[in-house]
């Protein structure tokens, strides 16, 4: 597996790839608050089965650059970063599999850039349109949503999840997932990613850019229709995204759709069921035409 930064147009990205980058190009976006190391087993699934596979560390993240203002996180900015990794691996399209904010970055890729999406994978993460809604009318996902509110405060936010070493980011990431799914090895390669200059605000701007508090009091704009191949891979035991939104996020898709649900796994589902998603990965894009 090889490290490298990459020139996407307004800022670089570090990227983890592995395979023949003759190969088909799979572009794996990671969530909060993590990196590309989230995807280390699907990298290598990926790159055995013949594709070339490449996780960035997405805007704000790990060795990637850190603009300083909440507008450099807008949702255009975060898609067009992806835009320009796909052309400066040197293709107009790729296959894109996306995890929490990873994911509801890939929903809006595929919807607003159809054209730069062979095919769409989603781990746990709903359209943000869907999400946003939801967010208003069911007071199951508001309740479960609470987070994102405490998210917009600036330097409460940052306190409340790094203060003890991390200690509430611990409980609400790593002790959320099944036992082993985070070893403590691992928790570190995270931890002492946010714990650089500037990584938690970067990370929690993601937030603050995208569904500020007044945005809870609007209704948003109707979802844009998804029709390349989709595979959903659900965790059904996720504590803060509810059933409805996967009902509702799969409903956007026009294209052929798999959906695959998880019984008892989280919201961490590649850390989890590792193999599990690897082969459905593998299985969705072997049976794509090409």
């Amino acid at each position: 597996m090889a490290r490298r930064r990459v020139d996407v147009g307004e800022v670089r990205l570090a990227i983890s790839e592995d395979g023949d980058p003759s190969g088909e190009p799979v572009v794996l976006l990671h969530g909060f608050p993590e990196t590309a190391h989230s995807w280390r087993a699907q990298l290598a699934a990926l790159a055995a089965a013949g594709y070339h596979a490449v996780a960035p560390d997405l805007r704000g993240y790990g060795d990637s650059d850190r603009p300083p203002g909440v507008d450099d996180y807008l949702a255009p900015k975060l898609v067009g970063d992806v835009l320009g990794l796909i052309r400066a691996l040197g293709h107009e399209s790729a296959h894109i599999v996306g995890h929490d904010w990873g994911g509801g970055l890939a929903w809006g890729l595929a919807g607003n850039a159809p054209d730069a999406v062979r095919s769409l994978t989603i781990l746990n993460a709903p359209v943000g349109q869907v999400s946003a809604r939801l967010r208003r009318e069911d007071p199951d996902q508001r309740a479960k949503s609470w987070y994102m509110l405490l998210f917009q405060f600036p330097g409460v936010a940052e306190t409340w999840l790094s203060a003890d070493d991390f200690a509430n980011l611990r409980a609400f990431v790593f002790d959320d997932a099944a036992p082993g799914a985070f070893p403590p090895a691992e928790r570190e390669v995270f931890l002492d990613a946010l714990r650089r200059d500037g990584a938690l605000t970067a990370a929690l701007n993601w937030y603050r850019a995208n569904m500020p508090p007044a945005a809870w009091l609007r209704d948003p704009p109707d979802p844009p229709s998804v029709s390349a191949p989709t595979l959903i891979i659900w965790g059904e035991a996720d504590t803060n995204m509810g059933p409805v939104l996967l009902e509702r996020s799969a409903a956007t898709v026009t294209g052929p759709l798999r959906i695959e649900r998880l019984p008892g796994v989280s919201h961490w589902v590649q850390h989890e069921v590792p193999d599990t998603v690897n082969a459905l990965l593998v299985d969705f894009l072997g049976s794509l035409p090409r």
